[in-house]
């Protein structure tokens, strides 16, 4: 892999930023632009040399910001243009980047393409119109309008949207309030790349494409319940973003990280693989949802919790590690604004908290590939401790609940669920100090604080050595030293279930992983795994380990004696 051309970001240590919940500058309750330059110095501390930011457009919110209503104007929960600039402006004196999030896929119903769309007697209707995916009624056996299809979207209900003054359904493969963009159109297409070449000479570095494999939908309308086979990954949209690769993308040579699940090698490597003019990196989510259900019918799919199937988030690393050897680079994260926070949906946030957020970081950053760190994860931040459900803004989460409902849950069952999957999750106010609101906002922020903030937070594990912060400050810096984007990685026993065991190939040392996955004690055949050429390089015990007995969640990192 070190052959291939030198990009800038081939050294990024990516920070996710969920814009709405990481400082409050003006005190509004939500947090902005200047809020995040504000902390530009904590994440330089951290390692950090890019920032990845969520949507910051002009928008109602009905989808935190991925509803866009204008592509040009920053929405003023965050701030304002020149806001932006200064961003830009600051992160670059840094020595760092700044990507956001690209929206493809859909814009806002109060989006004016839209408006005009929707309304027959607007001026540009005609125009507009075609800029969306439009289909008439169905008529039932009593010559009744019903739905096109029986399409399920993935916020749950229909797909299809009624609108009177046209007697047509819009397709929406996400809220109602998000309207799917018509790919098929070449006037909505270079409106888009107007919008996205707006942004590239404003200074962006590059661009998260959000639901990238979406893009193009079956236009024969087949049948089909959910039917996602009918508007995910159909081949068409990789034209799509081959047309923005080479008009766009590599001629700014922008870092394009593409969001697309159930990718296969040979589709990976279309997305990312050296050759390919689409992204420069893939998020995938193979490795996200281990941990499910299938026998759980009250709260089915990915709210169904279950036992971690360890040998499956082992053989995806090295799965997806193998495909970009010397092709690309892997990406590598525990989960992002759509999944529970890691520690606890992997790990335990209670009795072995701080251990197991430490195991979970030196079980992914010193593998090869891309870290992307997500906020308030290097201190480990847990999932909500919300009683109400009202305490929930997730649009997705209130359509769920009535169908848990629905399935039979009783109410205590379903609000398990949403605790334990729900995006509001990972969407809480970050913990900066045990004082008001976390040191978030100085009044009520838009979503609650975790009450576990008086324990995790940022001012607390700064002065402590050793912290998970701390450890995290350890773990980027070693990347770093040891060039482990371009690392080799075996892993051993990859079907085990206890066990995350891996030798890491860096630029000086060789690097011995060992972790226990398990709330319960383990045996590692240490004499096998060391051969007398290791030695202890980083644990996570209060202690120095020896021996073959592995605590809950314990791990422990050995470098090779000898340098390269």
């Amino acid at each position: 892999m070190r052959y291939l051309p030198k990009k800038w970001w081939h050294d990024a240590i990516i920070y996710q930023v969920y814009l709405r919940s990481f400082q409050d500058s003006n005190h509004d309750g939500i947090g902005d632009i200047q809020g995040i330059i504000q902390r530009v110095e904590y994440l330089k501390s951290l390692g950090i040399n890019t920032i990845w930011i969520s949507p910051h457009y002009d928008s109602p919110m009905d989808d935190n910001g991925y509803d866009v209503k204008d592509f040009f104007t920053v929405s003023p929960d965050y701030g304002t243009l020149e806001d932006f600039k200064q961003l830009i402006h600051v992160a670059h004196k840094n020595q760092m980047y700044v990507i956001t999030d690209l929206v493809l896929n859909h814009t806002s119903d109060e989006h004016p393409w839209f408006q005009a769309a929707k309304d027959p007697n607007h001026p540009e209707h005609a125009y507009y119109k075609d800029f969306y995916i439009w289909h008439d009624p169905k008529q039932d056996k009593n010559g009744e309008n019903t739905l096109p299809t029986q399409w399920v979207s993935w916020f749950g209900g229909p797909v299809w949207e009624y609108v009177e003054a046209l007697n047509q359904y819009y397709l929406h493969i996400f809220s109602k309030k998000m309207p799917d963009l018509n790919w098929r159109n070449k006037n909505m297409k270079k409106a888009l790349k107007a919008a996205i070449q707006f942004w590239i000479d404003l200074g962006v570095d590059g661009f998260r494409i959000d639901a990238s494999n979406h893009l193009e939908k079956n236009w024969d309308f087949p049948e089909g319940k959910p039917g996602y086979e009918h508007f995910s990954s159909l081949p068409k949209h990789h034209e799509y973003l081959q047309e923005l690769g080479r008009e766009l993308f590599k001629p700014n040579d922008l870092l394009i990280l593409g969001e697309s699940g159930g990718a296969k090698r040979q589709e990976a490597l279309q997305y990312a693989g050296k050759d390919s003019h689409e992204f420069n990196l893939l998020i995938h989510f193979e490795h996200c949802w281990a941990d499910g259900d299938d026998t759980n019918k009250k709260t089915p799919g990915k709210w169904a919790k279950g036992t971690i199937d360890l040998a499956h988030i082992k053989q995806s690393f090295a799965y997806w590690i193998d495909i970009f050897k010397e092709e690309g680079f892997h990406t590598l994260f525990w989960h992002n604004h759509d999944q529970p926070r890691i520690v606890s949906h992997y790990g335990d946030d209670a009795k072995y908290h701080q251990r197991s957020a430490k195991m979970l970081a030196m079980s992914l950053y010193l593998l090869p590939g891309i870290p992307i760190v997500y906020y308030g994860e290097e201190i480990g931040m847990t999932n909500v401790d919300y009683e109400q459900l009202s305490d929930f803004r997730d649009v997705e989460v209130f359509t769920e609940y009535d169908n848990f409902i629905n399935n039979g849950a009783n109410h205590g069952e379903a609000m398990q669920a949403l605790k334990d999957r729900a995006r509001d999750n990972a969407r809480t106010p970050m913990q900066w100090h045990d004082g008001p609101f976390a040191g978030f906002s100085k009044v009520t922020p838009w979503i609650n604080v975790n009450g576990n903030k008086t324990t995790i937070n940022v001012q607390q594990q700064q002065t402590d050595e050793h912290s998970i912060l701390s450890l995290y400050k350890t773990l980027l810096k070693l990347r770093k030293e040891e060039d482990l984007a371009y690392g080799a990685v075996d892993f051993y026993n990859i079907e085990d279930q206890n066990t995350f065991n891996t030798l890491v190939s860096g630029k000086h040392h060789d690097y011995l992983m060992l972790c226990n996955f398990k709330d319960t004690p383990i045996k590692q055949p240490m004499d096998t795994l060391l051969d007398g050429a290791f030695t202890l390089y980083l644990h996570n015990m209060p202690t120095t380990p020896q021996g073959s007995s592995f605590e809950p969640y314990e791990a422990r990192i050995y470098r090779k004696k000898s340098e390269k």
